[in-house]
């Protein structure tokens, strides 16, 4: 029993496992390929979204750091051009002074708007002035005017890029020689009757953009530059390249190329002095300038290895909460079905007596009961199964006396018939045939009788006539008495062939009872095949079901493992059924000892009936044998012979009617003891059985008769 319970657990368990992995394969792998997928492409999109977030950041940083320097210079550049609109400096620039602008009538208003302007704005603006094409002269807010022999301003930038432009102009940053600051020169022309006859500058200190600029950040640690129109450093974080070309500081060719051709970037991958950086250059058109907006790689990409970490954890959580989901449904999938296999189980087993409870309202639920009603249809079948072989045990016993106590319904209702009908006949054969073994017992007494007062005649006429006669007399003379005898005992031995005859045939048709009774175990053994079948079909619905799981995919996998489990279980089904075919199988064996009982009391009968048979032909073989003496002796003897004869012949006709009179009622005790093998009920009375024991071997029985 504790192997057994040890290999149902393990089987169990088995199952569990089975099941569980099989969910959690069929389930949570997909889920966690879909959750890697989807952690790729969001870690992909992530960090495409963050390098464009990051992107347009640094973007940001450039364009408003450009959007500054350009609002500065359109500011100068508005002031450059209104003064140079002004009536004051247009005819200050075509007024004639002999060389000489401080003669001018508006010389004075002049230098006092200069002063106004510059005095409004002199945290940028180092020097205001106006150029006059007509005296080659130079006014400067501070009242310095600068003559030809003193300046020559047509070598200088501003004035080539504003002849050259037609407008408002920016140079290139220089270091001036009076403050040793960076500076540069914004320039608009003059114009009078459409021609260009002076021009109005400020000369700018960079000193207040710089610190604007420096005041930009770009993310956490990056920072602002400004290139001008030939690649020169106007602002840097690091002071030390302010003043130097780009060329000279170590950028990567793309970088260099982006700056020297005032291209617009959006973060490009770059390297100075071998540091990876991110830069957006944005150019400034207004002033032919280019800013770098900077961010270090490592700030760059660190917000999206944030997203890649965020993303990670996320899954790795979602995945504990699905595994633990999964878990949760595999478990309240498994416990029922754990259940309801140890149910199953223990009926494979041939227990019967189990309790199915699966709980629940679901399929398994379902199954649990129709299992429930084929364990109380097995426990109705077993008990059929039960009383049919305890009857067919008592029948092959001998024992007709039985009682049916068990319900017959449906097919099985035949099988109670037939066991009824089974032990009607039988009783009325076995009775048939007792009532025959009397009346040849009574006959063979009857015989004794005769041959008793033949005897006692003979031996008183043998006295009496023993003077009388001679030898060849008596000869003659039992002779023909002893014929006649013969004759007379053989027509009563063909009554006798003829009750034994009977009796044969009531042994054929208790045979064919129990031919019946083996129809009827067929019959049984369909039922169990129709069980048998609705395993099959059970297990071939289940396959079925298991195609179609596989048909759905990943969706269909749980239950293409529960369509697995119902195979199994309709396995155990046909495994119970065919233990139950196995004990059909036992009461037909004792059906067929039943047979063979019943066999050997029919050969006995037909060996019975053989005896009389050759009884009666050696009776005739007697009689004949005896005319033929008496016919030879009449002619010898006389009326005295004829008295001898007649003794003699009586003698010898009663010893043989003795003698055949000792055989029958042999014969009939024999066929006696036969029929007291069986036990049964007859108007109220039981005939008790014969023991064995009491009963002669087939091979005395054969060799009592082997004489004849």
């Amino acid at each position: 029993m504790r192997t057994r319970e040890k290999r149902v657990s393990t089987v169990h368990n088995n199952v569990k496992f089975g099941i569980v992995a099989k969910l959690l394969l069929g389930i949570l792998i997909p889920l966690f390929v879909v959750l890697i997928i989807m952690g790729v492409f969001l870690g992909i999109q992530g960090s495409g979204t963050i390098n464009e977030v990051m992107s347009a950041e640094l973007d940001a940083g450039s364009n408003a750091a450009a959007n500054e320097v350009k609002g500065f210079f359109e500011r100068y550049y508005g002031i450059t051009e209104c003064l140079a609109a002004t009536q004051i400096v247009q005819d200050t620039v075509m007024e004639d002074t002999q060389g000489d602008i401080t003669t001018g009538a508006l010389y004075n208003s002049l230098l006092k708007t200069l002063s106004l302007i510059q005095g409004d704005n002199q945290e940028d603006m180092a020097y205001l002035w106006v150029a006059k094409f007509k005296s080659g002269e130079i006014l400067q807010n501070d009242g310095q005017v600068y003559g030809p022999a003193d300046l020559d301003y047509t070598t200088r930038e501003w004035y080539s890029l504003v002849m050259e432009k037609g407008g408002s102009v920016a140079t290139e940053a220089y270091i001036s020689v009076n403050t040793n600051d960076l500076m540069v020169t914004v320039a608009s022309p003059v114009f009078v009757n459409g021609q260009i006859q002076g021009i109005v500058g400020i000369d700018l200190n960079m000193e207040n953009l710089n610190q604007l600029l420096g005041s930009v950040k770009v993310g956490n640690t990056g920072y602002i530059t400004l290139y001008d129109s030939n690649g020169q450093i106007l602002f840097h974080p690091d002071s030390s390249l302010i003043g130097i070309n780009a060329t000279e500081a170590n950028y990567s060719s793309n970088m260099l190329n982006a700056i020297v051709n005032k291209e617009n970037h959006s973060a490009m991958l770059y390297t100075r002095s071998g540091t990876r950086y991110y830069g957006s250059t944005t150019s400034i058109d207004s002033v032919g300038y280019t800013m770098l907006g900077v961010m270090p790689e490592a700030e760059f990409v660190s917000y999206t290895n944030g997203i890649l970490r965020i993303l990670v954890v996320g899954i790795v959580t979602c995945a504990v909460l699905l595994t633990v989901i999964c878990v949760f449904i595999a478990l309240s999938i498994t416990r029922p079905l754990k259940r309801l296999d140890a149910a199953v189980s223990q009926l494979a087993d041939g227990e019967l007596n189990v309790t199915v409870d699966t709980g629940g309202h679901d399929e398994v639920s379902e199954l649990g009961g129709n299992v429930a009603r084929i364990v109380e249809r097995l426990k109705e079948y077993i008990d059929y199964i039960n009383e049919v072989s305890d009857v067919l045990l008592q029948i092959g016993q001998g024992n007709l006396a039985f009682t049916l106590h068990q319900e017959y319904v449906g097919e099985f209702s035949k099988i109670k018939d037939a066991l009824l009908h089974i032990q009607g006949t039988l009783t009325e054969t076995m009775l048939s045939i007792a009532q025959s073994a009397d009346q040849v017992n009574a006959g063979a007494e009857q015989i004794a009788s005769g041959a008793q007062a033949l005897a006692q005649g003979a031996t008183e006429q043998a006295s009496s006539v023993q003077e009388l006669s001679s030898a060849v007399q008596e000869l003659s003379g039992q002779a023909t008495d002893e014929a006649n005898k013969a004759v007379e005992a053989g027509e009563f031995l063909m009554k006798i062939q003829g009750e034994v005859e009977k009796s044969n045939e009531q042994m054929s048709r208790m045979r064919k009872a129990m031919e019946d009774i083996s129809v009827q175990s067929s019959a049984i053994r369909s039922i169990i095949k129709t069980i048998d079948d609705i395993a099959f079909q059970t297990n071939i619905l289940a396959l079925n079901a298991a195609v179609e799981a596989a048909r759905a995919g990943s969706a269909g996998k749980g239950f293409a493992v529960v369509a697995d489990e119902v195979r199994n279980l309709a396995g155990k089904s046909a495994e119970a059924a065919k233990k139950t075919n196995e004990l059909i199988e036992n009461s037909v064996n004792a059906v067929k000892h039943g047979e063979e009982l019943t066999q050997t009391t029919a050969d006995s009968l037909s060996v019975v009936a053989d005896g009389t048979h050759q009884i009666v032909n050696t009776i005739h073989g007697v009689a004949e044998a005896y005319r033929s003496q008496a016919h030879r002796l009449t002619e010898i003897a006389s009326g005295v012979d004829q008295i001898s004869d007649v003794v003699q012949t009586n003698s010898a006709t009663a010893e043989q009617s003795a003698a055949a009179s000792e055989e029958l009622s042999g014969q009939a005790s024999m066929m006696r003891e036969q029929v007291a093998h069986f036990k049964f009920e007859k108007s109220g009375e039981y005939i008790p059985p014969v023991s064995h024991s009491s009963m002669p071997e087939q091979d005395e029985f054969t060799t009592d008769f082997s004489k004849y």
